[in-house]
This record gives structure tokens, sequence and C-alpha cells, in this order.
């Protein structure tokens, strides 16, 4: 019921849109009659047959639980499997994973998605196998390297079959790797020494969100982009948000943890470069590039012990008006671009930015019992509001994601 009622309102709101093209003599009333049509049939397909997105997560989620499954059984028989039973298990279930998901795919073409799926889970076997081979032979190695292995054979996989699944896989296994490979070389603090490498994931996803426009910008890598600014986006926000609370003054600062974010700085610069230099591009890319390139700066310039004082001073001012533009930017051009990911990322991280600085400012100056009123109402009040904004821009977006 609730289906079809959004159907009808995307309906009326494209018959009066056509209405004003046939009015402005921009389509004829035949072609108006058509796009209707086409339009109609498609939003009725989506509805009775269901969305191919959870066509997508279902797959992948069953792709997941056997991949568990298997990994599970091999080590709950761990003692009683010899080691070539052992290699042979994993492998026959990879290539029998690669072969099948490769069938259904690109063979017969009938199964595209479950497909895919099946070609993730030859990939999660293969990083599953690689660390039981190595827990076999007793390899002794440098631990990190491990997801940047698993990483980096995926990776080429994911751009040579155009699979987003796969290149979400490989992203993760490479932002695991920096995470332990930066940690590694840290010198044991404690706690707080987790906190220092906050900055660097700050500076890596924004790397990812330039690769992910550069990527979007050239037609022949515009299908694998998503994956890139996705993350890259969400990675943002995040540790965006974490620098609100000012966690740095706690964290000791370590030389290192700033070369990794020279380092993937000059991963960024020429995706930027690369993307600029194009002449057709997408709306508001200059402004973009220059926000992103200002949150890098920013990040370098406070980490950096002993380099201008006022920022690191004021680092907690800084990074919430930090934070709070790079929401607007992000729900804006989520708007103008037609990207439901903006938006929802943005939205969401503007309501936990609201709920932290009401906690940071009215705890102390409020009664408990009235504080917790006051909260509780707000917070309400807030989800409605917002999430019937949510609703108002997406409603603006689902022609064009019906037509995907």
């Amino acid at each position: 019921m609730k289906g079809t009622k959004k159907r009808n309102e995307l309906l009326e709101a494209l018959e009066g849109e056509t209405a004003r093209w046939v009015a402005e003599g921009i389509i004829e009333p035949a072609q108006r009659e058509r796009i209707l049509l086409r339009y109609s049939s498609l939003m009725e397909a989506q509805e009775r047959g269901g969305p191919g997105q959870l066509v997508t997560t279902i797959s992948i989620m069953g792709s997941v639980l056997v991949g568990v499954g298997i990994v599970l059984f091999v080590a709950s028989n761990w003692s009683l499997i010899p080691k070539g039973l052992k290699l042979a298990i994993v492998l026959f279930a990879m290539l029998a994973s690669y072969g099948a998901g490769y069938y259904l795919r690109y063979e017969r073409g009938n199964y595209p998605k479950v497909g895919a799926s099946l070609i993730l889970l030859g990939a999660l076997i293969f990083g599953a196998g690689m660390f039981l081979v190595a827990q076999i032979y007793h390899i002794s190695a440098h631990y990190p390297n491990g997801p940047l292995l698993w990483g980096l054979v995926i990776l080429p996989l994911a751009y040579l079959l155009r699979l987003q699944a796969l290149m979400a896989l490989a992203i993760v296994d490479l932002l695991i790797w920096l995470a332990l490979e930066a940690h590694w070389h840290l010198p044991p603090h404690g706690l707080f020494s987790y906190l220092a490498l906050t900055p660097l994931f700050l500076t890596a996803g924004v790397v990812l969100w330039g690769l992910g426009l550069m990527h979007r910008e050239y037609p022949p890598l515009r299908g694998i982009g998503g994956p890139y600014v996705a993350i890259g986006c969400l990675v943002t926000l995040a540790t965006g948000f974490i620098l609100t609370f000012d966690p740095l003054r706690l964290a000791p600062r370590f030389g290192v943890v700033y070369s990794f974010c020279l380092g993937a700085t000059v991963l960024f610069i020429p995706s930027v470069v690369a993307r600029l230099l194009l002449k057709e591009r997408q709306r508001w890319s200059g402004a973009e590039c220059l926000g992103l390139f200002l949150i890098v700066v920013v990040v370098l310039m406070s980490y950096r012990r002993g380099y201008y004082p006022p920022l690191r001073e004021n680092s907690k001012l800084i990074f919430n008006l930090l934070f709070a533009l790079e929401i607007v930017g992000v729900v804006a051009l989520g708007y103008v671009r037609r990207y439901a990911v903006y938006v929802n990322l943005g939205l969401l991280f503007f309501g936990l930015f609201l709920l932290a600085r009401y906690f940071d400012l009215f705890w102390d100056l409020l009664p408990r019992s009235f504080f917790f009123i006051v909260g509780g109402l707000l917070l309400l009040l807030g989800g409605i509001f917002l999430e019937r904004h949510r609703r108002r821009i997406l409603s603006k977006l689902a022609l064009q994601e019906a037509r995907e």
C-alpha cells in the first residue's frame, strides 16, 4: 500500500513536469505518453519484483554466511583434517565459487547479482584461505601484510570485472592494513595511541573520496567509483565527528602518523588535478575539491607538534566548525548531484552532531530531570524533521533511481 502511494505520487509529479515540457515545446504529446508509460512500467515492475538493491543485499549476505560457515567448519575440525585436505577444501571452495559466479553473471547472464555475490564469496574464501595457509605451515611474517596482500590481489580483479562489491572489499582490506601498519610503528602508549590514528583516517577518507570523484569523471571508470566515494565520505564524516570531541589533546603526537598522512596526501593531489583538467565536470567540482583539500591542510597543521600553535590551541572549535561545513557541503552536493548517499550520510551525522553538542553544552546547565525531558523532546522533534526533510529530498531523486 505504501509503495503504491509512493508510485502514484511520483507519477503525478512526472505528469506535471512532462505537461510543462509539452507546453514549452520541448517534447511532443506522443513523446509524453511514451515517457509516462515507460516510468509507470518500471515502477510497477520494481514494486512487484522487489528492488534490485534487495536482491543484491540478500545475495551478499548469503555469500558472507557461506564463507563464514566454510571457515568455521575447517576451524572446528582443525586437528582432524590433514594439511593437504585443508588446502584442497579451501582451493576447491574458492575455485567453485569463482567459476559458478562467472558462469551465472557472464556466461548465462540471467543471474548477474547472484553471480556477483558468488565472486565476492570467492574473494572472501581467498582471504580466509591465505590466513589458514599461514597458520598451517607456521609462516612467520609481518602481520599487517596479510590484509595488504588480500586487498592488492582483489583490487585488479574488481577493476577487471567492474564489481563494486569486490572494490568495497578491497578498500576495506587496505584500510585495515593502514590501521595495523601505522599502529605497528607506534611506541606503546596505551589506549590513547589509537586516538592518534584519527587524523590519519580522516586523511585516508578524503583520499578515497577524491579517488572516487576522479573515477566518476572518467567514463571507463565511472561504474567502479561508487565504493570509493561512499566509503571515503563515511570515513571522512565519522573521523571528523570524532575530532569534534578534540581527542588530539589526549593522544600523543607521533611523527610516523604525520608521515603516513603526508603519504596519503600524495595520492590525493593527482586525483584532484586529473579531475580539474577535464573540460566537462560535475557541478561544484572546484568547490568540492577545494573543500577536501582544506580538510587535509587543517588536519596536517593541527596534528604536527609545534606547528602553528593558535590552530592547535583552538582545535576543538576549529574542528567543530569544519565538521559543520562538511555536513552542509555534503547535503548540498547530494541535492545538486542527485546522490542519495550524500544526503543520507549528511543528515545522519547532522543528527549525531546536534546530539553530541546538546550533551556538551547543557549537561552542567540544566537540572537532570529537565535535561532529559527537553533532550527527549528535541530528539523526537529532530527525528521527525530530519526524516521529513530526507524523504523530501530523496523523493526528488526517485525518478533517477527508478531509471537505474
